[in-house]
């Protein structure tokens, strides 16, 4: 009985303490805007919780719990629109956390396809781009429909312009932007199998709106980020945690640092709370598998340190030399294009125009044309750029009267030859190439005709 109060004392002055203490290496953290709570996910029958203003953490059993019981806890957490959500980190399974139970809420499966993938939010919907599986490394992006509870594959505007298939990336969101920063990813240079990854140092902007990519550069201190592992958690600035504080500044191309600190090295599952401008995470004791974790919400004042370093975040791809060389091309390509168009003028360059009501080819007067065919190619004139049936120009020549219609075809073709002939000769090429006549789109039986702009 004695040993039972004992420990019944000792959880509760552990609890009662703002650092929670766990030997457990697989957990995750999440933060209940909407109830003012911080929350730590660990096993399948509890959880723990602390409200923002307390300084007690509690023990809460789980009423129910969908999530098969696993080893590790591999869930990534997202509060969303006031509701709390955990994602299988490989893809695929959705599961809602509310009234102390975890419910399944996806009409999906564990796609395990997109391990180490990077995930955001985006007008109040999850995303995952890239990642590990089915032995292949990642470029896509998904996202979960809350309408249909599946996964769709987004699709990008460019697939000419990707990012290299990566895992492990860093992401930071601004606005309608997201921007990729390296990885790890296959050896493409050799055909052997290896267990060593290339790392990745490019930076990428993504449009969320156009879901176009842009490649930005090259990190410049292409050993400031370990992507085997990392860390990071944003604010109102791009943050990244490991070893030291990274600030990134990407409209400056700016990359500022603090000096190292052993809570950077060793902090794991950051989360920022902006509300309380606190700053949630847990402290290891080291980086290998046996850490033992202290649960620590910290001023994030005091969490932070200066930043005492500044250099340049990337290298743009475009240096100098290839502006110099992109501007001599141009110049080169402009000088051929008019030299050739101004030696290769075609044949009949010149065109029959309508000025004033009356035709000139070459500045000169065109005055052989009977009444009917001037008339006829005034007409023709007017919708040169659309073509015409060739019943309007049969019921050009009516004039309203009782003139059978086989009568008028016959003076339609008889002006129209006439027209022909006259125009081929003054522009010295064959009459057949004068019009262009072709079958209607829609209807077949009808004919249409059209001055051919080579002329007009």
């Amino acid at each position: 009985m004695l040993r039972i109060v004992i420990l019944f004392f000792a959880i509760n002055l552990t609890f009662s303490q703002e650092k929670l203490r766990l030997k457990d290496n697989y957990l995750q953290t999440g933060i209940d805007f909407k109830n003012r709570k911080y929350l730590i996910f660990i096993n399948p029958e509890f959880y723990y919780s602390k409200k923002f203003e307390s300084k007690t953490w509690s023990k809460n059993t789980l009423k129910f719990n969908a999530i098969p019981k696993e080893d590790n806890f591999p869930y990534n957490f997202f509060h969303i629109k006031g509701k709390n959500y955990l994602v299988h980190n490989g893809c695929g399974t959705v599961y809602e956390f509310k009234n102390d139970s975890i419910i399944r809420i996806d009409n999906s499966f564990e796609h395990k396809n997109q391990f180490m993938a990077s995930t955001f939010v985006y007008k109040d919907e999850i995303y995952y781009f890239g990642g590990y599986g089915l032995f292949t490394f990642k470029n896509i992006l998904t996202k979960f429909d809350f309408k249909t509870k599946e996964w769709e594959l987004v699709k990008y505007s460019n697939y000419k312009k990707l990012p290299e298939p990566r895992a492990n990336s860093l992401i930071f969101q601004k606005n309608e932007k997201l921007y990729l920063i390296g990885g790890l990813t296959d050896n493409f240079e050799t055909n052997l199998t290896t267990t060593k990854n290339i790392k990745l140092n490019d930076i990428w902007e993504l449009n969320l709106n156009t879901k176009e990519w842009i490649n930005i550069g090259e990190l410049k201190d292409k050993q400031s980020i370990n992507f085997e592992h990392y860390n990071s958690f944003i604010n109102d600035k791009n943050i990244y945690d490991y070893g030291k504080l990274f600030e990134f500044d990407f409209d400056n191309n700016a990359l500022k640092s603090t000096e190292p600190r052993d809570k950077y090295s060793f902090s794991y599952f950051e989360k920022f709370n902006p509300i309380t401008n606190e700053i949630f995470y847990a402290l290891g004791n080291s980086n290998d598998g046996n850490r033992k974790l202290e649960i620590i919400v910290e001023d994030y004042e005091s969490y932070k340190s200066e930043f005492t370093n500044e250099e340049e975040l990337f290298e743009t791809q475009n240096s100098p030399l290839l502006y110099t060389t992109i501007a001599f091309l141009f110049l080169t390509f402009g000088f051929l294009f008019f030299y050739l168009k101004r030696k290769a003028k075609p044949t009949y360059e010149s065109k029959i125009i309508l000025k004033d009501s009356n035709f000139y080819f070459k500045d000169k007067l065109i005055n052989n044309l009977l009444n009917e065919e001037k008339d006829l190619l005034l007409f023709l004139f007017k919708s040169k750029n659309t073509p015409l049936a060739m019943n309007e120009v049969v019921d050009f020549f009516s004039k309203n009267d009782n003139t059978p219609y086989n009568t008028l075809t016959k003076k339609k073709d008889l002006v129209l030859n006439g027209l022909k002939q006259k125009l081929a000769f003054i522009l010295e090429i064959d009459e057949n190439n004068l019009f262009i006549t072709q079958k209607n789109t829609e209807d077949k039986r009808i004919k249409e005709i059209q001055l051919n702009p080579r002329y007009f």
